[in-house]
């Protein structure tokens, strides 16, 4: 599954844009942010194309790659060795419990419908992160046009709110039950055959079982509702903004 660590920037970026936006109208006279909001601006977009690229090659690769890099969630598991082996760790130190829950993975031959769902999981999280992008370069453009407190830009971050809440989770849900149905595919067995000398009844201890590694995180629910709170502030702003306008 793909890293979270790009959504947590953005969230910081509009934290940001949001911080110079009530500053900035307090203190315009005494400093120029307009340095800041170009940057924030130009970053924006350049993360944004980066978005753009990586999502399409994400895509395009799961969908028509004749070989797809998966996460194999499986129940714990570690190796079991057949009768006859003996084996001594170097250090001393011995196994009691624990093993491994997933294994990063390449892997030929899957079903369309397993490449669709791992695909769609990839597109789900690009455009995510591309309405928060959107948002910053919104908010960035107006802070720098001097009126910040404008419907459009309420509008932009409800919009956004919504799409890092719903997004997030199904990017999540998309991603846990592709890898799942990768982990079977890979994973279960159609048949067995096996000689007596291996020492085993069942062989299937050799291989780890598949596992539905569905874990949500909420940090999408809980950063989508601080933005909807940000958004529901903002006709107060816009009435400070026409206030203030009249005054000049």
């Amino acid at each position: 599954m793909a890293t979270f660590a790009s959504g947590f920037a953005l969230v910081a970026l509009v934290a940001i844009g949001i911080a110079i936006a009530i500053v900035g109208r307090r203190r315009a006279a005494d400093e120029d942010t307009s340095g800041i909001l170009r940057v924030l601006r130009i970053g924006a977009m350049i993360y944004g194309t980066i978005v753009v690229l990586v999502t399409a090659f994400g895509v395009i690769g799961n969908l028509t790659s004749d070989i797809v890099q998966v996460t194999l969630p499986t129940q714990e598991f570690w190796p079991v060795l057949p009768d006859g082996v003996e084996w001594t760790p170097a250090s001393g130190a011995t196994l009691v419990g624990g093993g491994f829950l997933q294994a990063e993975a390449s892997v030929e031959g899957l079903g369309m419908n397993v490449r669709t769902l791992l695909a769609a999981g990839v597109l789900v999280q690009g455009l995510t992160q591309l309405a928060v992008t959107a948002a910053v370069h919104l908010l960035a453009t107006r802070l720098l046009s001097g009126e910040p407190f404008q419907p459009a830009m309420s509008r932009a971050i409800s919009l956004t709110a919504a799409a890092l809440i719903a997004g997030g989770l199904l990017w999540q849900v998309l991603f846990g039950v592709g890898e799942f149905m990768a982990a079977r595919q890979v994973l279960e067995a159609g048949g067995w055959a096996w000689t007596e000398d291996l020492g085993l009844e069942d062989p299937s201890v050799l291989l780890p079982q598949p596992r539905l590694a569905l874990t949500i995180e909420f940090w999408p629910i809980f950063t989508g509702m601080a933005l909807a709170a940000v958004a529901a502030a903002f006709p107060h702003g816009e009435r400070l903004q026409r206030e203030t306008a009249g005054l000049v």
